[in-house]
């Protein structure tokens, strides 16, 4: 009988393993890198987007402007890396952040106000502006990072 009883048991605690590992899978962490698109890769951005939770996407890395992997030397322009979450075509998130000749440690998350959509996409970008008034910049390609 008590044989009986343990192996029910065990067969219940597999059961659960079984169903719990998709959602370990689900919470993989997926690389990203974009740079403002010059010859100098004078802003980069690169580090791991994490489908943490259904809602919420884990942002951790660094964005550095004319950091020593640069080959050019420093100008009066910062660089500007935007995280856009995205459920489908339907912006869910955003946020910036900025370097200023240095490297910033990046660790945010994204996620739905109201807690409802999923996200199941990020765009990357990096840009670069001008901190003169005379206001020029541009902006690298854009990376986008599906959901695993």
């Amino acid at each position: 009988m008590r044989l009986r009883a343990w192996l029910a048991s065990g067969a219940v605690l597999a059961t659960g393993l079984l169903t719990a590992q998709p959602a370990l899978a689900a919470q993989a962490a997926v690389p990203f890198h974009a740079d403002s698109g010059d010859q100098c890769l004078r802003g980069v951005t690169e580090g791991t987007l994490e489908w943490a939770e259904e809602p919420v996407v884990k942002v951790d890395g660094f964005l550095a402007d004319d950091a020593p992997i640069s080959s050019c030397a420093p100008d009066k322009m910062y660089s500007q890396a935007t995280f856009s979450a995205y459920k489908g075509t339907a912006l869910v998130d955003s946020e910036v952040v900025k370097a200023d000749d240095s490297q910033f440690t990046i660790a945010l998350a994204l996620s739905d106000p109201a807690g409802v959509a999923a996200i199941d996409r990020v765009v990357v970008q990096v840009c670069r502006f001008s901190s003169s008034p005379a206001g020029i910049g541009y902006c690298g390609r854009a990376a986008e990072y599906k959901a695993p």
